[in-house]
């Protein structure tokens, strides 16, 4: 069976995260991805500091295929525009202005197929008195509140991954697949703006609405003082998280685990506004149990009581997890001369479209023969253009 997106092409002008995370989603759902790159060199993190062949492109750019293109060439922009007559989408994460200036812009592509959509990942947008800065992961982050409800303002360091990057893309591809939809209907292709700072308060929405209904400002400590979560070591050192939500069953299922039931009517944490208001009390109070024992006992004993827990494991121990085993989400893809890459496969599942299994990430310019070729080029030709810089 072929994938949900199978016969929808996909040109790819993405460099390092954003763009290249949206593109490979939908190179996951069964979309042909080309990623354009510039001859020398080509995506920023196939070198990086490390150097090659390394993980940081291989996250990113699974199942794609590589053309090699210099942009600001006309041949290479004539090359360009006979792809952009093939394909559904274009997708980009270059600065605002980039594109029209190379006169690959939407106004400009449409021309050349009017049902083409084009998606723009930037940082701000593409107007605006920010629009002449440049924007990274970091500044998503920072200008869109998402540092603010991580990090410790008593020792101020950015923590944690680069979600301004990874939303922006994920949004990035629910936007185009939500374009195709619309273009069946229409049969028109469109232009999608999509912000890392936009991407980061979509995500942050409750804790971004509560702020605007009542003023207060949320740091990293609010919501799990409201969900009631808390986190504990045990006697072996192991971390564990428990989520004990509304349901009262679970706060007396917690007291139950440790073997104080008198706790379930302690005036401090008999209601769940009564734990929300003593929060640094109970948490205290519990890590001291917690202590006594070793985290797979203390699973044992949550899961036969009904609370909701879970392990905190590193991200090597997450892949041992039989659970984690049993959903498959490790998957390895066979290089030819080159170590199997491990990763991470595509979260969902498709009943009758399943995602196919994905393709090794491509060497620069690797296709770039299969498409010149089928575009009517030969090998003298496709020569010429190499020797020239053009691929």
């Amino acid at each position: 069976m072929k994938g949900c997106l199978d016969g929808i092409r996909v040109l790819e002008l993405g460099n390092f995260i954003s763009g290249p995370y949206g593109a490979m989603l939908l190179a996951d759902m069964g979309a042909e991805v080309i990623k354009v790159e510039n001859p020398k060199g080509g995506d920023p993190f196939r070198g990086w500091d490390f150097g090659g062949d390394q993980p940081n492109f291989w996250a990113y750019n699974r199942g794609k295929k590589s053309v090699t293109l210099n942009l600001q060439t006309a041949e290479g922009k004539e090359i360009f525009y006979i792809l952009v007559k093939q394909a559904d989408v274009i997708m980009d994460n270059y600065r605002p202005g980039v594109t029209k200036k190379l006169g690959i812009d939407f106004e400009s592509l449409q021309k050349v197929n009017e049902k083409i959509i084009c998606c723009s990942i930037t940082g701000t947008g593409p107007t605006g008195p920010y629009v002449k800065r440049p924007a990274y992961d970091t500044v998503g982050q920072g200008m869109g509140g998402m540092m603010s409800v991580l990090m410790d303002p008593q020792n101020p360091k950015p923590v944690g991954p680069a979600y301004a990057d990874c939303l922006s893309g994920m949004f990035s591809a629910l936007g185009i697949l939500g374009a195709l939809t619309a273009r069946t209907r229409t049969g028109k292709g469109q232009q999608i703006d999509a912000t890392m700072v936009g991407s980061i308060l979509a995500f942050l929405n409750a804790p971004a609405t509560e702020t605007l209904a009542d003023g207060r400002i949320p740091g990293p400590y609010t919501r799990p003082r409201q969900s009631q979560t808390y986190a504990f070591a045990c006697a072996d050192g192991a971390l564990l998280a428990i989520h004990l939500s509304s349901p009262q069953k679970f706060w007396e299922g917690l007291c139950k685990t440790v073997g104080h039931p008198e706790l379930i009517e302690d005036p401090r944490f008999k209601t769940r506004p009564d734990r929300r208001s003593n929060y640094d009390a109970l948490s205290q109070t519990f890590a001291a149990f917690f202590k006594q024992q070793p985290r797979s006992a203390w699973i044992e004993a949550l899961e036969a009581n009904d609370v909701p827990h879970t392990p905190v494991y590193n991200l090597k121990e997450v892949f041992e997890d039989p659970q984690v085993k049993h959903m498959g989400m490790e998957i390895a893809i066979e290089r030819k001369n080159k170590p199997t890459i491990r990763t991470v496969k595509f979260p969902l599942t498709h009943s009758e479209t399943p995602s196919p299994h994905p393709a090794p990430p491509p060497e620069l310019g690797e296709h770039n023969n299969e498409f010149l070729k089928s575009l009517g080029y030969d090998e003298t030709r496709i020569a010429e253009l190499k020797q020239k810089g053009v691929i």
